[in-house]
């Protein structure tokens, strides 16, 4: 005589169910934590492209153009470490000036790099700005 079978699962589909959902589970948590940790980079990268960019437009927008280099190369705004939120960023200005032969080919480089120590990499923004 043949045992019937009742309505339910066995022992050994219950295991299997368990263990495909386990690797389910395990797969978008992963995946979860790996987008997470990417909106933040980037969230991050961001904002260290407008401190660069909004450096760079105030330097760009100063109407002293022969003392660029001494207002924005070598003072305080040169080296600039802590934003609002963002304490342990830090920004460096470069500015060089190129005066080489006639007054027509006056200009001035402008680089801007930002960095912090939760982006792998630097971000950096340059500009060449003619002489009036």
């Amino acid at each position: 005589m043949r045992p019937t079978r009742t309505h339910g699962f066995t022992l050994i589909e219950m295991l299997i169910a368990v263990v495909i959902l386990v690797i389910i589970a395990t797969g978008v948590a992963r995946f979860s934590s790996s987008f997470s940790r990417s909106m933040s980079t980037s969230a991050l990268r961001l904002v260290a492209a407008g401190v660069a960019d909004d450096q760079l437009q105030t330097i760009r927008a100063d109407p002293r153009y022969s003392t660029l280099v001494a207002l924005y190369g070598t003072a305080a705004s040169h080296d600039t470490t802590g934003f609002t939120d963002y304490p342990r960023m830090h920004r460096v200005t470069t500015i060089v000036r190129d005066q080489s032969g006639s007054p027509a080919r006056d200009r001035t480089t402008v680089t801007v790099r930002v960095t912090d120590p939760a982006m792998k990499d630097t971000i950096a923004v340059t500009a060449i700005i003619a002489s009036p």
